[in-house]
């Protein structure tokens, strides 16, 4: 299964994600004979929509009825609704993104996520769906096809206000790093921390690249909404996954110097950022864990560091166990001493530009993998701009005006 075509991407809500929904449900029932008799209604209301969907209130409400085979599909409420679904726009999102196919235990995880992110009554649900397994298995079957068509929110300033990012996004211009706090559970991190220990012990005696190829966990790690949210206020709209790495450090002096995190690029720097990294904190990063060290503001230099400048004015990222630190722009940083017992185990996601050409190899990235993802996963893979495209037959325009919808971010 290859990704949806970028002209058939709609935006969550808009007219064309209701008409997406409206052709597949009445598909359904003129190939599923069962659903003929099958009776079955849902209404989902979102507050907070973008106001760029130009809906009253900002409101985007929707509703779905198979009456014996009738299908009724549109906007607004529903009365008498079987199951009635409210919450955030969103928030709500990140589940309308999410792929059931991809598994009981990715559908639970992403569930657990969206509410340890907004809290356990972000989404609200009255009511039920009864016993009609052919109703039900539309209904699943709807979800995962619209999925495959729903983009990431594309109003840039509202998604980054309503992920509560708007801090981390400052900060990243003015000082080139900040911190996500709390930006996963505690369950996450533990799972995370025990693949990523696993993979560079089996590796390598202190990192290991490659990692996204490696377990399905760590596609979530790519697509995860607060860190990709910040990434692209450094790197712009359709950036691409760069590389993703795992770290294991053990007591004693940190193994990486004074850096900055621009590979082969002459000085001085851009003035725009090329390259965004997420790291993932698995533990609590207190100072004696040997946490990541920045200099704030070094970005502005706009060149890599050198052997005569110092580390002064350094400060080191204390955070909580499952928060997310950013950086970019060509902040200068370097890994600290670790004197607490055990290991520092990190991942390391880098984000680059969409000219930017990734570090890791990502040819092996197969329909399987695009197929239990959303559209944003195929664009994290470069398969969504036109770069590498052209033919006899011209440059790709479809995929020059889907990568160019967000030049100004």
């Amino acid at each position: 299964m290859k990704p949806v075509d970028v002209t058939q991407r709609v935006e969550f809500l808009s007219d064309g994600w209701i008409e997406v929904a409206r052709r597949y449900l009445e598909d359904a029932v003129e190939t599923t004979p069962e659903l003929g008799t099958a009776r079955v209604s849902i209404c989902e209301s979102f507050t907070d929509a973008p106001p760029a969907l130009g809906l009253p209130d900002d409101r985007a409400v929707w509703h779905f009825a198979i009456d014996n085979g009738r299908v009724d599909v549109g906007r607004g409420d529903l009365a008498g609704a079987d199951l009635r679904v409210d919450g955030d726009y969103q928030t709500i999102l990140g589940i309308a993104q999410t792929v059931y196919a991809a598994g009981p235990e990715a559908t639970a995880r992403a569930h657990r996520e969206m509410a340890h992110r907004a809290g356990p009554d972000a989404v609200r649900m009255t009511g039920e769906i009864d016993g009609d397994k052919p109703a039900l298995k539309a209904i699943g079957g709807l979800h995962d096809h619209l999925a495959a068509h729903t983009i990431e929110n594309p109003h840039f300033e509202h998604r980054v206000a309503r992920l509560g990012l708007e801090r981390q996004a400052e900060e990243l211009a003015e000082q080139g790093y900040t911190v996500i706090e709390r930006a996963v559970s505690e369950e996450m991190a533990d799972e995370l921390r025990e693949v990523v220990e696993r993979e560079v012990l089996a590796h390598h005696p202190f990192t290991t690249n490659g990692l996204l190829l490696r377990d399905r966990l760590f596609e979530e790690v790519a697509l995860h909404p607060l860190a990709c949210a910040a990434a692209e206020s450094v790197v712009g709209h359709g950036f691409l996954l760069g590389a993703m790495s795992g770290t294991y450090k053990e007591a004693g002096p940190g193994a990486i110097g004074l850096h900055a995190d621009y590979p082969l690029i002459r000085n001085p720097f851009p003035e725009f950022g090329l390259i965004a990294v997420a790291c993932w904190v698995l533990e609590d990063w207190t100072e004696d864990v040997g946490p990541t060290w920045v200099i704030p503001g070094s970005h502005r230099s706009r060149r890599s560091p050198t052997r005569n400048d110092t580390r002064d004015g350094g400060v080191p990222i204390i955070c909580p166990k499952g928060s997310i630190a950013l950086w970019g722009n060509g902040v200068w940083h370097w890994q600290g001493d670790r004197t607490a017992p055990g290991a520092r185990v990190t991942i390391h996601v880098t984000y680059n530009r969409l000219f930017v050409r990734p570090l890791d190899d990502l040819s092996a990235v197969d329909d399987e993998m695009l197929a239990r993802n959303p559209p944003a996963f195929a664009t994290l893979m470069g398969l969504d701009d036109p770069f590498g495209k052209s033919s006899y037959t011209g440059h790709d325009r479809d995929r020059f005006a889907y990568a160019g919808r967000g030049l100004q971010s």
